[in-house]
């Protein structure tokens, strides 16, 4: 059998298996595992349908390790249907410990108290019903970032306009799994707090899970549309100036850093990638307004063509690390 485009490893980080007719397990890495969830329900329907846009709500904090997900069919169609899906996992789960298999660790956890840590619904469509071409508006008009040579990126890791991102936020351990690439202008000198906070990220993305080169699948579009760390930083600096004019902290005081635990993720597949997958896809990144902490993210996606691949939309908290590091080991942090 062939490899998928995203990689044997990332295909094993979003197994899921089916446990019950309407029930699933699975190990949580920073993978897709809801997108999987709902391809492999429809499958074993001897249906077709794959999912087309993702509404989630983030109740409680997942932990890297077991997870059961339970699968509600609210309407089943000949071309749209919707599930509603939620993930459970142990009550007060410690973490798997070092070294811990996922099925040792499936036995200990065997009998204990689940808690449901994230819900949403997902709309699902046979991809026969979207074939043909497509009319756009013109959203377009608005995303003019720099020309880039793709190649010079891949070998060189920059081409003059852009340059590659050395180096993730601390905690953020899924930014590895992708090379992100910005125009250099946005990175090239330190810029005042006002400046951080206007700023649009646009950045040029290729997949590498454990660090490998891949390419971009439907299911990888997920972990993108969730990932562009400079836009945390420009949320950091929203609520740093927010805190400042509240007069929470001094003019000179420094804050940070800062944590940012997302509160709803909705996802609009817009184009299907094709089964080879893709080597590059651009992000734009912005957010309107941060108030009480609370900052909305808004993501168009691309490919080198410029067709629209995905929207998402979000919104996430910005609070201190403290909450997210103190007494917690990294496995915890996802």
């Amino acid at each position: 059998m062939a490899e998928p485009a995203h990689s044997s490893l990332f295909e094993k980080a979003m197994a899921v298996t089916p446990i019950g007719p309407n029930t699933y397990s699975a190990w949580l890495d920073p993978a897709c595992i809801f997108y999987r969830t709902a391809a492999v329900h429809f499958a074993r329907k001897q249906s077709r349908a794959e999912p087309i846009a993702l509404q989630l709500s983030f109740l409680r904090r997942t932990l890297a390790g077991p997870a059961v997900l339970t699968v509600q069919e609210i309407k089943i169609g000949t071309r749209i249907s919707t599930i509603h899906v939620s993930l459970s996992q142990p009550r007060n789960n410690p973490g798997p410990a070092a070294g811990t298999t996922p099925e040792v660790q499936d036995e200990k956890d065997h009998g204990r108290e689940l808690e449901v840590k994230v819900v949403g619904y997902i709309t699902v469509s046979p991809p026969a019903y979207e074939v043909g071409p497509a009319v756009t508006g013109p959203w377009q008009a608005t995303l003019s970032p720099p020309e880039v040579d793709f190649r010079a990126l891949a070998e060189k890791g920059g081409d003059g306009a852009w340059v590659r991102n050395q180096s993730p936020p601390p905690g953020l351990f899924a930014a590895g799994h992708a090379e992100l690439f910005f125009p250099v202008f946005t990175l090239a000198s330190a810029k005042t707090l006002e400046d951080q906070v206007k700023g649009v990220v646009e950045q040029w993305a290729r997949f590498t899970p454990g660090g490998e080169p891949a390419r971009w699948s439907n299911e990888a579009v997920l972990y993108l549309a969730d990932m562009f760390p400079p836009a945390l930083n420009r949320m950091g600096a929203m609520e740093i100036q927010r805190l400042k004019q509240a007069g929470a902290i001094s003019a000179e005081a420094k804050a940070g850093p800062f944590w940012y635990p997302s509160v709803t993720l909705n996802v609009d597949l817009k184009t299907r990638l094709p089964a080879e997958g893709v080597e590059w896809l651009h992000s734009h990144v912005v957010t309107r307004m941060l108030r009480g902490s609370r900052a909305d993210l808004e993501v168009v996606i691309h490919n080198e063509q410029g067709e629209l691949v995905a929207t998402s939309t979000q919104v996430a908290l910005v609070v201190d690390a403290a909450r997210n590091l103190k007494g917690r080991e990294a496995s915890e942090r996802l």
